[in-house]
């Protein structure tokens, strides 16, 4: 059974609603500032106390509850507070950042209870009131731990890095919206690209990449790798008063989870890597690699659809490419309005916004009974009904549309100074022919789905240089770790878990056989909810080669 009250929300949606009109850092943060002064040394920072308080006020919460239906008693525990860390671990006088922080303290008696379970945020770029935005877990970890998470250097918070006014100038400078949006068309195939185009492109993210650093920011953004971030987590341990780092990553934070471990060792309690990711492949191999991944779970959904809905508008997977490219060229020809929600302006679906919010869906296994009707009802033109289960389903992927171009703008920031840091690309070393190859290759991985996956490829290759994130890590002296991979995940392939897991000397890998990004926790799957249970609780390690069948939906 499902943790929540209601199916876990999408990341950014309820972030949107939670943090509208009211701050995620406490007031805190100034008392920080005076407390160290000048010179901060290691030390000072390790000794820092965190002013936990509570994130909303009642009436914040009532009219959270009121729109998406989440438990109010999770929300009123639900604590914020802030830390200090040097931006530069090298250099820790010199200049200082603020993180956020969020934490569900412990249900249990104080006898029972064992300290920091700490979350790291998916992503990258994501923050990490998204991890503690909803009932998570099982009743029994939840007595057990403090619930901690935060938000990554350069990611929320006072001190986030955003490019929008870059971004924005850019576009408008370079391509004009109406060749952009050619560009980005989801019908887009290779060929369509001139030599031109992309040399315009190239240039077009040298100057993204040069006007971002300048507004949000060189040194900043040279320092939100996961070198970096992975010593925020061991500050953090200090600063919780924690021992041992206790730890679930989800995504990326597998691999923050995995430098932590290569780095300190010793420190490292339980840890939990779910979707892992494999950042010792290359960078253009790994944009391939997630094509195919959305690919494999847009089959297994199709599969689902057309052999447990009655009204399925596919025919099976070797026919719903040219299926769902009617769908979408009837939308591009005739859009559909959704109801416009109060204050915000009339969302309007074409194509594009269609295939963005297919791939979203694509994360949550428990949603696909709702798209699968929406694309049903577009495919027979009836929009007033698609209309009604759009309307949600936009909402989950995007958040509120007043609130989208702002957050959208700072986690595409956050995640491309991460990628750019831990993917670091060398701009000599790239020309019009590499990303003509890899455009082709992406295709050829996902006809629908890879669209232009050139593009991070090429921003990388003018980013500010940051310290790049270790390559072959095997954290040879760590404690055991589990690894949990999903054989349909939409965003970090099955065999990037396969590898991490074979990879890090101590892992063992519990294999979810269904779809969706990230297994544990959100009570999808009692078998894995059950066997990584028993590990956080009772330090019992699963065998090799665990599988959990998936659930029905």
């Amino acid at each position: 059974m499902r943790y929540g009250s209601t199916p876990a929300l999408a990341a950014g949606a309820l972030v949107m609603a939670l943090t509208t009109g009211c701050s995620l850092i406490p007031v805190i943060g100034e008392g920080v500032t005076e407390q160290f002064g000048g010179a901060l040394e290691l030390e000072r920072f390790r000794g820092q106390q965190v002013n936990w308080q509570a994130c909303y006020a009642q009436s914040e919460i009532d009219e959270i509850v009121e729109y998406w239906e989440v438990d109010a008693d999770w929300l009123q525990g639900l604590e914020c507070g802030a830390m200090v860390v040097p931006l530069d671990y090298d250099d820790p006088g010199r200049e200082r950042v603020q993180i956020a922080l969020f934490r569900q303290p412990a249900t249990g008696p104080a006898e029972q209870r064992r300290g920091s379970l700490v979350f790291s945020p998916s992503g990258p770029g994501a923050g990490g009131m998204e991890m503690l935005s909803q009932e998570i877990l099982s009743p029994e970890v939840r007595a057990a731990h403090d619930l901690v998470s935060f938000d990554p250097r350069g990611v929320g918070g006072r001190d986030s890095a955003s490019c929008q006014g870059a971004e924005r100038e850019n576009w408008a400078q370079v391509w004009g919206s109406d060749r952009w949006e050619d560009l980005l068309s989801w019908d887009l195939e290779p060929d369509d690209l001139t030599d031109t185009d992309l040399r315009d492109l190239d240039e077009a993210a040298r100057e993204y990449a040069e006007a971002c650093a300048e507004e949000a920011g060189a040194d900043l953004l040279a320092h939100m790798g996961s070198v970096d971030v992975a010593r925020d987590m061991d500050l953090l341990r200090q600063v919780l008063g924690d021992d041992e780092l206790t730890y679930v990553g989800y995504s990326h934070g597998t691999h923050l989870g995995s430098v932590y471990a290569e780095l300190y060792p010793d420190r490292v309690g339980a840890m939990v890597l779910d979707g892992g990711v494999d950042l010792d492949i290359a960078p253009e191999d790994a944009l391939v690699d997630r094509a195919g991944s959305v690919q494999t779970a847009w089959e297994l959904f199709v599969e689902n659809c057309a052999d447990n809905r009655n009204n399925c508008a596919f025919s099976g997977p070797d026919r719903a490419t040219g299926e769902m490219s009617r769908i979408l060229g009837d939308l591009d020809e005739e859009p559909l309005v959704l109801y416009e929600p109060e204050g915000a302006e009339e969302v309007v679906i074409d194509g594009d916004v269609m295939l963005e919010v297919t791939s979203r869906t694509l994360h949550h296994e428990h949603l696909w009974p709702d798209l699968s009707d929406a694309l049903a009802d577009l495919a027979a033109s009836d929009h007033p009904r698609a209309a009604y289960f759009l309307s949600y389903l936009y909402t989950f992927a995007y958040g509120h549309p007043d609130e989208f171009e702002e957050e959208h703008a700072r986690a595409d920031t956050a995640r491309t100074a991460i990628e750019c840091a831990d993917n670091p690309v060398d701009a000599g070393a790239v020309d019009t022919a590499d990303h003509r190859d890899l455009m082709v290759r992406a295709h050829d991985a996902s006809p629908l789905f890879g669209g232009v996956a050139v593009w991070p490829l090429m921003v990388c290759a003018h980013w500010v240089e940051a310290e790049a994130s270790p390559d072959g890590f095997t954290a040879p002296d760590a404690p055991p770790i589990v690894v949990v991979g999903t054989v349909g995940d939409p965003a970090t392939p099955y065999s990037w878990s396969q590898d991490l897991a074979e990879r890090l000397e101590s892992a063992t890998l519990v294999t979810y056989e269904g779809s969706g990004h990230g297994a544990y926790g959100f009570g999808y799957n009692d078998c894995v909810d059950d066997v990584v249970d028993t590990y956080l609780l009772e330090g019992v390690v699963p065998g090799s080669g665990h599988f959990c069948a998936p659930e029905e939906y």
